[in-house]
This record gives structure tokens, C-alpha cells and sequence, in this order.
């Protein structure tokens, strides 16, 4: 009793799964190959070491610190970004018109106390002339009374005239009206204010707010303002009024006047980012030395180094790996997507990805080895060839695809060696769709050499290349394309073996009569021998007309009866006498013998290493009919015996070929025991018999329709009546009596 297998191993044993990991390692593999080809030589160096040799940029790698110091100059150089701050200017020119109003209130102010101490002296002067004439009154001289009067009088009058402001506007009254101004001013500005004449004020009021508005709208910094303060106080100092208003203006204005051109952080370091990104980097641009011979290594050159991995540390070039990575991913990934897509039993079968897989990692290592001797020698269209023999063309072309890609990385981003993969592959594959000689691929190598070989001038044509300079490396794309003919010529056998692939070149060599199991099947039965090459004409011809290939049907009808080596003379191709052992036996013994020709078929096949796919011919060219023959014989004895004890094994026909293959078995059997065979007689016979295989459902299991089967039909009458023609009758003639009536005559 079996064990039953753990649902893990299950999932194990599941193809998609299988798949999975094989594309996975294949990614990984080839993530690899590129990743060691494309590394640079390592040193192990410090600061000040001296090498011997240059050493140059593998890839275009940037000078961080040269950059860094040029992008900080280009930021240096960028002048700060300033605002008009509009409400600035709004805000002076308010505290302008605040100032000479206050001014204006201070001004009725001292008019309002210098009238009242006017009052006050007039009321003081009248009082004295009453005190006096009260005095003159009392006996006093008229004379000398009226002249004191008249003294009086003019003391009071002068008092009126010498009056002055200043002397009615103390200290404490100044304070007083300095509280209400906007702006703090002197004394002596005060008093300026208040002595000055209206009309010269309000000239001041007026040119002083344009000054200040002209001055504010054309923007002041900070560093500025003392600048803009001096050409306000100019401005003043031109006016037409008088030195004391001009000092007053000139105080005014600096005090309200402010820097409105604000500095704009945002906007200057935006500035400075713009400048610094159009700055030029310095880069080593691939190939360019970046250490020459005999030089110290600066420690600015020992971070470049560092940062290609070149210098020998624990370090790994994140950026550089991550980007073949990707690109690596993309060319996998695009060509899983076609083969799920348009290749759904290649992507269903991990035999097929396994061998697609090692041919491409197989491919990569020989050009990169390749490269090493010349760039252009490389075995690229090797791929595509294999491909095309093993699997099919349409395949073939897609992973050509991915592998000239690869291969252009692989060569450090050779564009050239890209397009001469990619050209001389598909002329491989072109030549060597369905070889049937393996000089058919020496010859497709030498055609993908020759397109290598235009390739490359064209290349080198498009840049400043000459016929003398080009014809060399031409050359070696020549070879490179003959070198993937022997190639693949030389290592078929392996992928075949290896991956049990039958190949078009594998049946032609299957189809040689020399074949040993052949040549003994024509020894040993030549009847079935003689059956089979009928058959396989007809399966062949069949086979065509479907598109079908023609070449497995043709094949597998050779060797579909090889089984009955092991019991020749039980077949009655090969009797050469009446008498039929089968007379002698019982009818399910008989049965048994006739059926196990299809087991004894595969021993045989698998003795003489007949590949897999022909297997399926011997085994299921009789699918699961029953041997009616015998079963009427035993029914005859035997009134209960079964249908389904007389059938053939099987499985039944799973492939187009196959079917082909069991109705050309049927129908040459039976055509050949036909009597006076006709056109009309044979297409009867031929299509009821293949009725009989639809209705016992032997074509169940393969991809054929009926209009397969109408076309089979048709091509097997044409073949069959083409066999069994009629012959003319030739007349009975002595050719002894004929010579000697010549003579006679």
C-alpha cells in the first residue's frame, strides 16, 4: 500500500510552483553573471598611496565634493530676494499726515495760551490805570499825574508789542503738548512748530510726503536707510522755506521713514536652489581617468573610488546593483509574460524553462568569456538558434530578444553588440526553422556572421568609422556568428539527451533505415516493416493537411509496430504459409498476445534508446479498440464473454499525430485486404472506418475536429488510390523467338 504523499510535498510537485523557482534562480543566476561582469578591478588603496597604473571610470560616477563646492558658489551668487512691503510706505505716509495734524493742534494750542496771557496783560493794565487816577484823586500834582499816565499808557502798550510767545510757552507747556505728538520732537523743534509761519508749513507738509512717497516707492533695505535718510534730508534742505522748518522736516522724515524692501527667505533660498540645480556637475564620464599613474590619490579620488567599488571594502554599490537589478527584472519579467500569454504549455512546463533558463545563462557566460578575447566574438545568436530547433521559432525570437538586451548590459552598455545580437539572431533563426540537416545550422551561423558582419559597419558607418577600421571588428562579428553554428551544432545532442526533446534533425536521423531497430524489424518482419512505410506515407501526407507535423507522423509510424519483433510470426503480415498460430490458441490468449505488442513495443524502444516521443506512437496507435476478431471467435464458444476483455490497453491518441497514425494503421490494413479496389471503394471503406474510431470515441482525448478528420479522409483516398492504381496488362512475349525472327529477317 502506497503512502500518501503529504499536501506539502503536493505543492512541491505543483508545475506552477516549479516554475516559480526556476524563474526565480534564473533572475538570481543571471542577476549574478551580470553583477561579476560588470564589477570593477579592485585596489586596495588609501589617501597618498601611489598606483602604478590608472585607473579609469567604469561608469559615469559624479565628483560629490567638486560638485557640492561649485553648487555652493552658484547658491553665493545669488543675490538675496527682497519685498516692497506695500503697507510700509502706507504706514509712513499715514504717520506723515498724523504728525502735521498734531502739529496743527499744537499749534492752536500755544495760539489759544498766547491770547489768553494777551487777555491777562490787557486786564493787568487796566487795573494799574484805576489804582492810579484813584491816587491823583487824593490830592496828588495834575501834572506830574498825567504824566505818569501817559508813562503807563505806554508801558501797557509796549507790553503788547514786546509780548512775546516765548516767553508765555514755559517748559511745562511743552511737555504737555509733547505727549499728544505721534513723534517725539525737541523743544526747539516745538518751538519751530509753533513760530513758523502757516504758510510755509504746509509747503513743508506737502513736498515732504512726495519725498517720502518717492523715496519709500523705490524700495529701501535695511543696510540702506541711513543712505535714504541723508537724500530725504537733501530733498528737505532744497526747499524754499527756512532753515528751522527744514531741520524739522529733515526729523520728521527720518523718523518715519523705514526700510520697506523686507527680505524674503523663501524666495532667495528658491533662488538659490534654481541656481544650484543649473549649475554643472562635475562627472568622470566612462572611461575617463580619474587617477593617473604615478599620482597621490586625493581623498576626494579615494571617495569617488570608494563609491564605484573599486576600493576593496565590505561597501556594496547600492545604486549600481540596483539598477542592473531592475533592469534585469524587466527583460525576465516581459518574457515570462509572452511565454503566459502566447506559450501557455511552454510557461506550463518546468522541463521547458528549465532548459530555456540554462540556455540563456549558458549564452551569457560564453559571450562575456567571448568578449574577453574581442567584443564581437560572441556566440549570441546560439540562443535563438537552439531555441528554434528544440522548442519553435515564435519562442525562439522573444528570448533572442531578452538576450540581446542582456548582452548589451552585459558589454557595459554596448548599443552596437545590442543591435548585432538582435539582427544576427533572427537570421539564425530565420535559416534553421525546421532543419532537416544539422548543416542547415552551420549554415544559419554563417548567416547571422554575415549579418553581424553588416551589422557593424552600419553601426560604425553612422559614426565617424572608415572601411579600414571597420572591416576588423566586422570581421570578428562574422566569427562570432559561425562560432554559435558550431555551437550549437555541437551541444543539440545534450539539450535532446539531457531534456528528452526530440528534435526535427533527431527524427531525420530516426528515419534512417539503418536505424538498428529498424533494420531489424526489416529482417525479422518484413511484413510489418512493409506496413509501417505505407503507413508512415500515409500519416505523413495526412499529417500535412491538418498542419500537423508531418515529420513525428511520419517517424512514429516507423517505429509503431516494433512490439511485434518480440512475436513476428504471430502477425499475419509476416505469415508466409497458412498455417496461423492463432489456430491452435485460445481466442483471449490470442488477444493477449496481439495487444501486448504495444507494451513489448516500448521494452524495445527504451533497449534501443528511442526517444520518449515516439513512445506515445506505439502505445497509443491502437488507443483502446477491441480485436474484434478474436472476441467473435470467442463468442462463439462463449456466449457471455466481454466486449472490454478483447480491447487494447491504450490510453488512447492524445496528440493530432498520433490519431493520424492509428487511422493510417486501420485504414492500410484494410484497404490492402480489399478486393478489386476502387476510388469509389477505397473513400467508402476509409470513412466508415474512420467513423467507427469517432464512435468508439478513440479521438476523445486529442485536439482534432471533424473537419480534421473530412481532410484526413480526403488525403488518405488520394494516397491510398495513388498505391493501389490500376496497371495496364502487359501482353505475354517470348523474347527468345523474337530475337530469332529478328535474325531470320
Amino acid at each position: 500500500m502506497k503512502k500518501p504523499i503529504l499536501p506539502v510535498f503536493k505543492f512541491f510537485k505543483n508545475k506552477v510552483f516549479q516554475g516559480v523557482v526556476i524563474g526565480i534562480a534564473t533572475y538570481i543566476i543571471i542577476l549574478g553573471i551580470m553583477l561579476l561582469a560588470l564589477s570593477p578591478k579592485q585596489y586596495d588603496l588609501n589617501v597618498g598611496d601611489i598606483i602604478e597604473e590608472p585607473i579609469k571610470a567604469p561608469r559615469d560616477v559624479e565628483d560629490k565634493m567638486l560638485t557640492e563646492e561649485k553648487l555652493e558658489q552658484a547658491r553665493a551668487k545669488v543675490p538675496s530676494v527682497y519685498r516692497l512691503d506695500e503697507q510700509i510706505t502706507d504706514d509712513a505716509l499715514q504717520d506723515t499726515y498724523n504728525m502735521f495734524d498734531s502739529i496743527q493742534i499744537m499749534r492752536y494750542k500755544a495760539d489759544q495760551r498766547y491770547k489768553a496771557a494777551i487777555a491777562q496783560t490787557q486786564r493787568q493794565g487796566e487795573a494799574d490805570t484805576v489804582d492810579e487816577n484813584s491816587r491823583l484823586s487824593n490830592g496828588q500834582e495834575t501834572q506830574p499825574i498825567e504824566e505818569e499816565q501817559g508813562t503807563g499808557d505806554q508801558i501797557v502798550d509796549g507790553q503788547e508789542a514786546e509780548l512775546d510767545k516765548l516767553d508765555i510757552l514755559d517748559d511745562v507747556f511743552f511737555n504737555e503738548l509733547s505727549e499728544g505728538l505721534p513723534i517725539k520732537l525737541s523743544k526747539e523743534d516745538m518751538i519751530v512748530c509753533v513760530m513758523a509761519e502757516h504758510s510755509e508749513l504746509e509747503l513743508l507738509q506737502e513736498e515732504l510726503i512726495n519725498i517720502i512717497k518717492n523715496i519709500l516707492e523705490a524700495g529701501i533695505k535695511q543696510e540702506n536707510i541711513y543712505e535714504a535718510r541723508g537724500k530725504l534730508r537733501e530733498s528737505v534742505r532744497n526747499l524754499p522755506i527756512s532753515n528751522e522748518l527744514k531741520i524739522l522736516g529733515g526729523n520728521i522724515g527720518s523718523h518715519v521713514i523705514k526700510p520697506n524692501m523686507l527680505y524674503d527667505h523663501k524666495a532667495t533660498e528658491a533662488e538659490k536652489d534654481k541656481a544650484a540645480a543649473m549649475a554643472e556637475r562635475v562627472v568622470y564620464k566612462k572611461g575617463q581617468y580619474i587617477v593617473q599613474a604615478g599620482e597621490p590619490i586625493t581623498e576626494n579620488q579615494l571617495e569617488i573610488l570608494k563609491e564605484l567599488g573599486i576600493v576593496k571594502d565590505d561597501s556594496v554599490d547600492v545604486s549600481f546593483t540596483l539598477g542592473v537589478g531592475i533592469i534585469v527584472f524587466i527583460v525576465l519579467f516581459i518574457t515570462g509574460l509572452y511565454f503566459a500569454c502566447f506559450e501557455k504549455e511552454v510557461a506550463k512546463s518546468p522541463l521547458y524553462l528549465l532548459m530555456i533558463s540554462t540556455i540563456m545563462c549558458l549564452v551569457l557566460v560564453l559571450s562575456y568569456a567571448t568578449s574577453l578575447l574581442n567584443i564581437y566574438m560572441i556566440p549570441a545568436a546560439m540562443a535563438g538558434m537552439l531555441l528554434s530547433v528544440l522548442i519553435k521559432p515564435e519562442l525562439a525570437a522573444i528570448v533572442n530578444i531578452s538576450v540581446a538586451v542582456l548582452i548589451s548590459i552585459l558589454l557595459e552598455g554596448n548599443l552596437g553588440i545590442g543591435i548585432m545580437s538582435l539582427c544576427g539572431g533572427m537570421m539564425g533563426i530565420y535559416i534553421v526553422n525546421s532543419p532537416q540537416q544539422r548543416n542547415t545550422i552551420v549554415l544559419a551561423g554563417i548567416g547571422a556572421g554575415f549579418v553581424n558582419f553588416l551589422s557593424i559597419i552600419g553601426m560604425d558607418f553612422m559614426g565617424t568609422g572608415t572601411l579600414k577600421t571597420t572591416l576588423q571588428p566586422a570581421l570578428w562579428g562574422f566569427g562570432g556568428g559561425i562560432l554559435s553554428g558550431i555551437l550549437t551544432v555541437g551541444t543539440l545532442p545534450v539539450w535532446e539527451n539531457v531534456f528528452k526533446i526530440i528534435t526535427p534533425l533527431k527524427l531525420v536521423e530516426l528515419s534512417n533505415p539503418n536505424q538498428p531497430v529498424l533494420k531489424r524489424l526489416l529482417m525479422e518482419a518484413p511484413g510489418t516493416y512493409h506496413h509501417s512505410v505505407l503507413v508512415a506515407n500515409l500519416a505523413e501526407s495526412a499529417a500535412d493537411s491538418i498542419g500537423a507535423n508531418d515529420l513525428l507522423a511520419r517517424v512514429g509510424a516507423y517505429y509503431h509496430d516494433i512490439g511485434k519483433l518480440k512475436r513476428p510470426y504471430f502477425f499475419k503480415e509476416n505469415q508466409l504459409s497458412n498455417d496461423n498460430p492463432h489456430d491452435k490458441l485460445n481466442p483471449k490468449l490470442s488477444t493477449y498476445i496481439i495487444t501486448m505488442h504495444t507494451q513489448d513495443g516500448i521494452d524495445i524502444a527504451k533497449q534501443y534508446k528511442v526517444p520518449e516521443a515516439i513512445h506515445s506512437f506505439i502505445l497509443e496507435h491502437h488507443g483502446t479498440t477491441p480485436v474484434l476478431y478474436f472476441y467473435h471467435n470467442a463468442k462463439k464458444k462463449d456466449e457471455t464473454v466481454k466486449l472490454e476483455d478483447f480491447r487494447y490497453s491504450g490510453p488512447k491518441p492524445q496528440t493530432a499525430e498520433a490519431a493520424i497514425v492509428m487511422m493510417a494503421d486501420t485504414v492500410e490494413a484494410a484497404v490492402r485486404s480489399l478486393p478489386e479496389p476502387t476510388p469509389a471503394k477505397i473513400e467508402e471503406l476509409i470513412r466508415k472506418l474512420i467513423k467507427e474510431k469517432l464512435e468508439d470515441g478513440q479521438f476523445d482525448e486529442c485536439p482534432i475536429t471533424l473537419s480534421d478528420l473530412d481532410t484526413i479522409a480526403k488525403t488518405f483516398t488520394s494516397v491510398v488510390t495513388g498505391i493501389f492504381h490500376e496497371r495496364i496488362e502487359y501482353p505475354d512475349v517470348d523474347l527468345k523467338e523474337e530475337r530469332e525472327f529478328k535474325n531470320v529477317n
